[in-house]
């Protein structure tokens, strides 16, 4: 989601969009920022630095993962077609009873409340 805002990816428009309507109540789990820094390194070395003060200066609530999550991550593992990070952001917003905010369609599985786009985005 962050990445296609910074990457200016398709939907990343609507991703901006939703970042902002929802600025404030957003967070995000650790992994997943681990895997935004990622990678940002790996796509824009040059602007790093930049980008990763702008992620922390977003007002997104960072959150490291607890032993619940990790237990909730492993079932979803199982039970639903997502990778390690995206059973982080599950377990997460199991444990907040909020929506995942996203663009993966690998969420429409899950038993979760999603705020997504709902058409592909204009070329």
């Amino acid at each position: 989601m962050l990445l296609s805002v910074l990457f200016d990816e398709p939907h990343g428009a609507w991703a901006a969009e939703q970042l902002n309507s929802h600025a404030g109540l957003l967070r995000m789990s650790t992994v997943n920022l681990t895997e935004t820094f990622i990678h940002l390194r790996d796509r824009q070395p040059t602007v790093y630095p930049e980008m990763e003060r702008q992620l922390f200066d977003s007002g997104i609530d960072f959150v490291p993962p607890t032993a619940d999550h990790a237990r909730i991550a492993a079932e979803a593992r199982l039970r639903f077609p997502l990778n390690l990070g995206d059973c982080f952001a599950y377990a997460l917003a199991v444990t907040d009873d909020s929506p995942i905010l996203t663009l993966d369609t690998d969420f429409r599985a899950t038993d979760c409340a999603l705020v997504m786009p709902d058409r592909k985005p204009d070329s």
